[in-house]
């Protein structure tokens, strides 16, 4: 294959998971915002992974699950991190 066939091959692989990718990260963060910026560090991960373009349909598909749960965690995880360093700062300038 060249490259314009595998490039046409692991986007169409990757829109056959798109929507499980924004839902489940929709379905974590209950953010739209926050669901399409996950499943799209979800859907550059896949591109990457081999393991995703060698795998079946279903394997295809726990493994895109997997991976937007991790990329919805993520976020979540940084975006409690930012809250509480924000809410800190706030009671830091607060008291002095």
């Amino acid at each position: 294959m060249t490259s314009q066939p595998v490039l046409s091959h692991k986007i169409s692989l990757l829109r056959t998971v798109e929507l499980l990718c924004y839902q489940v990260s929709h379905y974590l963060l209950r953010s739209e915002k926050e669901a399409a910026a996950a499943s799209k560090e979800a859907l550059t991960a896949l591109f990457s992974d081999p393991r995703f373009l060698e795998a079946s349909d279903e394997e295809r598909c726990s493994i895109a699950r997997k991976t937007a749960i991790s990329a919805a965690l993520q976020r979540a995880s940084l975006s409690c991190a930012h809250a509480k360093k924000k809410e800190l700062t706030s009671h830091v300038q607060g008291n002095m």
